[in-house]
């Protein structure tokens, strides 16, 4: 299993466009992806799950990734993080 923490970065934080960026890319990967916020863990293949994790810009989250492309699965997940999901 890899892990790496990111911020959310965009002004509008983890709303309905970045969450499905994350569920699509999370979706064409084989690996199990979570993220991780404070207590509240969520499947990165699951719209309400990442949805109910309520994260503003400045949040902290761990990424997982746990599986035969993990490095991969974890390098797009954070990329979309670092690149603000397009946003700004």
């Amino acid at each position: 299993m890899l892990t790496k923490q990111v911020v959310v970065l965009n002004h509008t934080g983890l709303h309905t466009r970045p969450a499905k960026e994350i569920v699509k890319t999370a979706g064409s990967f084989q690996s199990d992806i979570l993220l991780q916020k404070d207590t509240k863990t969520a499947n990165a293949k699951s719209f309400i799950s990442v949805l109910s994790l309520g994260a503003p810009k400045g949040t902290e989250i761990l990424v997982s990734a746990a599986g035969e492309d993990e490095e991969r699965a974890l390098q797009s997940i954070v990329a979309l993080f670092e690149n603000k999901f397009g946003e700004e």
